[in-house]
């Protein structure tokens, strides 16, 4: 796979990610087997571009997200950070590329002490890497609670005392406080009320304009993931089905995965054509399915599907030429 087509600078990059699982039996017993949960992705992020990657629960999104923060350590594969490598660095090396790759949590309960008062959550990570005076920290602390929109007086209250809205505005505070070039962002928005999502999606919508930061933003919701994305990344059992342009990919999914997912989205729409969903079960990441990894609930599957992955759309039509047989599709739009 190669999107190496000119463009911005590239941020990050990972190449040939893949991050496997030994299971066990019980704390000491023998080896079950191997969950692939990650497997052989590759795929970039460009300076100030919001990349969105979505799929279905358990297909491996949480894992690379945990891999690009270097909380897991890749089974094979690379992570470059502004052209350095840095998925193989030790554990003290890696402490001053984490000030520029934050992340933002799922929950905005679990994801704060709730010891500490949130003017001390937000000061914490510039605590911890010897940024300023008490007094210029405490500076620091307030300009962070109004860029997110929170009145700097409440940095005292614990995090009992706030919404979960007004949560994750504090853990998108902290992300940004030591002024990171990306934020990787997991599901930051499901625990949340629909109109309190809205508020936390506009809000980091405008924060990447403001300050260019970068998002890989991780989530199920494909409504979110269009509003906020430039391009769009869909992954089903470990693997990456297809990587596009927000625009061609909501307008044009090529991949019968891609369309299923665009059609469970729940639509008035009476002219909206009749659903093709997948049948089946999702495959366990134990023992995938040979060839393409979706053939076993795709309605258009062929035999050739379980040798091989075809490149085809929703009518089963080829797309590509046969030198790209095996790989996504990679368009960008930096429009």
């Amino acid at each position: 796979m190669n999107d190496a087509i000119r463009g911005p600078e590239v941020l990050l990059e990972a190449e040939g990610l893949t991050k496997h699982f030994l299971v066990r039996q019980g704390a000491f017993g023998s080896a079950q087997g191997i969950v692939q949960a990650v497997d052989n992705v590759t795929f970039r992020i460009h300076r100030g571009e919001a990349l969105g990657l979505v799929g279905e629960s358990g297909c491996g999104k949480s894992t690379i997200a945990k891999l690009i923060t270097c909380l897991h350590r890749p089974t094979a594969g690379r992570i470059r950070l502004g052209g350095q490598t840095i998925s193989e660095l030790s554990e003290e090396q890696l402490r001053p590329i984490r000030s520029r790759v934050q992340m933002v949590f799922q929950d905005p309960y679990s994801s704060l002490n709730p010891r500490m008062t949130a003017g001390e959550i937000v000061g914490e990570p510039l605590r911890e890497h010897g940024r300023g005076s008490s007094a210029e920290r405490r500076k620091s602390v307030a300009a962070l609670f109004r860029q997110v929109g929170l009145r700097p007086e409440l940095a005292t209250n614990y995090p009992d005392a706030f919404s979960g809205g007004q949560r994750q505005r504090i853990g998108i505070a902290r992300a940004l406080a030591l002024e990171p070039e990306l934020i990787v962002a997991d599901e930051p928005v499901s625990a949340l009320d629909v109109s309190v999502q809205a508020q936390v999606i506009n809000l980091m919508a405008r924060l990447r304009a403001e300050t260019g930061v970068a998002y890989l933003f991780v989530s199920h919701d494909l409504a979110v993931v269009e509003h906020i994305s430039d391009r769009v990344a869909v992954m089903y059992l470990g693997q990456l089905v297809e990587i596009a342009s927000k625009r061609d990919l909501f307008s044009a999914p090529r991949h019968p995965y891609t369309e299923m997912l665009m059609q469970s989205v729940p639509s008035m729409d009476r002219r909206r054509k009749p659903r093709r969903l997948a049948v089946g079960e999702v495959p366990s990441p134990l023992n995938p399915p040979s060839g393409c990894r979706y053939r076993t609930r795709c309605p258009i599957a062929e035999p050739r599907c379980s040798r091989t992955v075809r490149p085809c759309n929703a009518s089963g039509r080829n797309i590509l030429p046969p030198a790209m047989f095996g790989r996504v599709r990679m368009t960008l739009d930096y429009g």
